[in-house]
């Protein structure tokens, strides 16, 4: 998955490796996944984390999250993520059911109690 970083008024180079190893573990939930858009941004007290991530042939994924330094905030925000992305390609998952005859045994079994 190509990872895109942007960081407004805080630093967060030091994190690249961490940041595009969480990334990377997302793929385990959508194997989709091509491209994530990253932004942390500094508030008066927190750090907020933003992102979006691009599905192939699927809506792009959004997610944001806030915390007291960058390493939380990505925490939370690679959690919201993981859910999202893990909800949707198990809502687009073929879920066909198991035969009948497993569920209930042969019909046309004479030596079994059903028939």
């Amino acid at each position: 998955m190509k990872t895109i970083i942007t960081a407004r008024n805080t630093d967060v180079s030091d994190l690249r490796d961490v940041i595009e190893a969480r990334f990377q573990r997302l793929e385990r939930f959508e194997p989709r996944a091509s491209r994530a858009e990253i932004v942390f941004t500094r508030e008066k007290m927190s750090v907020r984390a933003a992102a979006v991530v691009s599905v192939d042939r699927g809506r792009p994924v959004h997610g944001e999250a806030e915390g007291p330094d960058p390493r939380t905030a990505l925490d939370r925000l690679t959690e919201k993520l993981g859910n999202q992305l893990r909800r949707n390609h198990d809502r687009y998952h073929e879920h066909a059911a198991p035969p009948m005859d497993e569920l209930f045994g042969d019909p046309f079994d004479r030596d079994g109690a059903t028939g």
